[in-house]
């Protein structure tokens, strides 16, 4: 199962959160077992976020909506999506690559001991599995890299990669 987390700012969905999704739906495309995709989303007052989510074709939207998460800190995110990666135990967690996603995803990564690859900028299979595409040396190289050892994988989705009006829509 892969877990989706997408990202609210300013009241809005960020549109970071449907590229992220987009490649989600990438890596589904190319293994289908890496399937089911749900997206989970932190912070407070989440009605019209949601809404616009479950128009996704995914399996499922889980909405972490708690007063300590209308600032974003990122202990009180780390805490929220911790709960929520252990009660769901995906494969993969995607994110989009934020300011704010690179302020507390590596610790939540070193919290639940998985892998973390950032800046992906394509999915792929590479000898039966999923291959995270990302640039190295300041783009002048790409590297294909598979997370070794028991998922949770965290994977952050280089802003741009994918086409936010490429993910699939349907009812969730």
């Amino acid at each position: 199962m892969i877990l989706v987390v997408a990202e609210k700012g300013g009241g809005k969905l960020n549109r970071a959160s449907w590229e992220a999704i987009a490649a989600a739906q990438q890596l589904v495309a190319a293994d289908a077992s890496a399937g089911p995709i749900q997206v989970a989303i932190a912070g407070h007052d989440l009605a019209t976020v949601t809404s616009e989510l479950a128009a996704a074709d995914v399996q499922s939207v889980i909405a972490a909506d708690a007063d300590s998460l209308a600032m974003y800190t990122p202990d009180a995110f780390v805490q929220a999506l911790r709960q929520i990666i252990t009660q769901s135990s995906p494969q993969y967690v995607f994110f989009p690559h934020t300011y704010q996603t690179r302020d507390y995803v590596p610790t939540l990564a070193a919290l639940v001991d998985g892998a973390l690859v950032t800046d992906v900028i394509g999915v792929k299979q590479v000898n039966g599995a999923a291959a995270f595409a990302r640039p190295m040396f300041q783009g002048k190289l790409t590297a294909d890299v598979v997370p070794q050892g028991e998922g949770p994988h965290f994977i952050t989705i280089q802003i741009g990669a994918f086409r936010a009006d490429q993910a699939r829509r349907g009812a969730s």
